[in-house]
């Protein structure tokens, strides 16, 4: 599985009048940064209780709301925010990127457009940029993804978001050659990139050198630990080596780090079918479809159960 990543915009930049209100809304902030949600929304409601109709905290909550899993009172409250500013962007932003989260693509985009139509300057270009590629390589639209990716390449080379995410569809679009020199400028870039290093793996996987994949996903695995993409490719390629101990090891604490991963699921019943566990392998099968394999990443998982789940 290849990483992907979005480029989130804050909702730091705001102009506030109310001392107590700013005091709220930064504290909201800050706890949310730190997965402290819940007492987020008690800091953001009480800037709300102060003035109903300002956009910036009628975001943040709907961010945190978005962070707590209360996605159509995030929906609503964007939605709210739009009808007092219909031309700010970090709304739209804001609400497209909790789209993503649920998966309506679809509406995502149409989000990500509008915020790109009424943006001024490359920067916030970039950002809408990024993410409305994102969501349409989640699509499987590829080359509407690899234009706007290249769109930013044109004006900022240097974007790791963008280089990630381009150097990440490139196969998908017949372009495999440029895949490593998108990934070695990110990293040398940044050394440590994490997303980097994991698609230089998953690119030698695909080449069929699954030795030097190995090396990349335990450079992953040595920079982030718990990383249950690193743990899965790894596994992967193991079990490509005939190591389907060391697959299974791997592949269990991808699940355990990540148990919404279809694409671990996958992994696992094709470890069960090299065991002959055809029963636990349809099983992992039916999970796959289950988590929206086959709408991600195509129809393998439904030929895997037509060929070894027949009966």
């Amino acid at each position: 599985m290849k990483y992907l990543f979005l480029l989130l915009t804050c909702f730091l930049s705001v102009t506030l009048s109310a001392q107590n209100a700013e005091t709220y809304l930064k504290k909201s902030i800050e706890l949310s940064q730190n997965d402290k949600h819940q007492d987020a929304l008690i800091e953001i409601n009480k800037a709300i209780r102060q003035d109903s109709t300002n956009t910036s905290y009628l975001n943040q909550k709907a961010y945190v709301l978005s962070n707590l899993k209360r996605y159509q009172e995030s929906f609503d409250l964007y939605t709210k925010s739009l009808s007092i500013d219909p031309q700010n962007k970090l709304t739209y932003n804001g609400r497209g990127l909790m789209l993503y989260t649920i998966q309506e693509f679809d509406a995502a985009i149409a989000d990500f457009t509008k915020g790109l139509s009424i943006s001024k300057n490359d920067s916030d270009r970039h950002v809408f940029l990024v993410n409305r590629a994102a969501a349409f390589t989640y699509k499987r639209e590829f080359e509407k993804a690899y234009n706007d990716l290249t769109t930013i390449y044109k004006t900022d080379s240097s974007d790791i978001g963008m280089l990630i995410n381009l150097a990440a569809i490139s196969d998908e679009v017949g372009r495999g050659n440029e895949t490593l020199i998108y990934l070695q400028r990110v990293i040398k870039i940044d050394p440590n990139n994490v997303p980097a290093y994991g698609n230089m793996g998953f690119k030698y996987q695909e080449m069929g050198d699954y030795k030097t994949a190995i090396k990349y996903f335990d450079k992953v695995l040595e920079m982030k630990p718990d990383d249950p993409l690193g743990y899965s490719n790894r596994s992967f390629n193991k079990l490509k080596l005939d190591d389907a101990k060391g697959a299974m090891e791997d592949i269990e604490k991808s699940i355990q780090l990540y148990p919404a991963n279809s694409y671990a699921y996958r992994i696992r019943a094709l470890i069960y079918i090299h065991e002959k566990k055809t029963d636990k392998a349809c099983q992992d099968l039916d999970k796959a479809i289950e988590l929206g394999f086959t709408g991600m990443y195509g129809d393998e998982v439904e030929k895997l159960k037509a060929k070894h789940c027949s009966k």
